[in-house]
């Protein structure tokens, strides 16, 4: 169910991106918005097998040796969310940082038990 509304969240953002960003084109967001939900049940399991967290400041880290095609999903994931954050923080006149830790705050608070999460002071611990 947390897994849902964060899906939820992240859609809603990136969808809004296109009508709150004029500079930045509609087909790269929408471009970016349909990588992330292809790539979404790796990530997912990536999370549930507690290979890779969710670091403090709105990316996937790898908390367990990858192989070459984990290790592409995290980075693409990364990349993308990237994107996103930087285009979130455009918008809003503040830094990609500030937009990727506000997010960490959001996916804390709504991931599923089991997942690892990282805390501001940078603590690794299971939900």
């Amino acid at each position: 169910m947390r897994t849902l509304w964060i899906r939820l969240l992240f859609t809603l953002a990136v969808i809004s991106l296109p009508v709150a960003m004029p500079g930045l084109q509609a087909q790269n967001l929408g471009a970016v918005k349909q990588r992330m939900a292809q790539r979404l049940p790796q990530v997912d399991a990536l999370k549930d097998r507690g290979t890779v967290g969710e670091n403090n400041r709105g990316f996937l880290e790898a908390r367990a040796a990858l192989s070459g095609a984990e290790n592409q999903t995290v980075s693409a994931e990364n990349a993308d969310r990237a994107e996103v954050y930087s285009a979130l923080a455009q918008q809003t006149g503040t830094s990609s940082d500030q937009v990727g830790r506000a997010r960490a705050k959001k996916i804390a608070e709504t991931s599923s038990p089991g997942v690892w999460l990282q805390d501001e002071s940078g603590r690794w611990y299971k939900k």
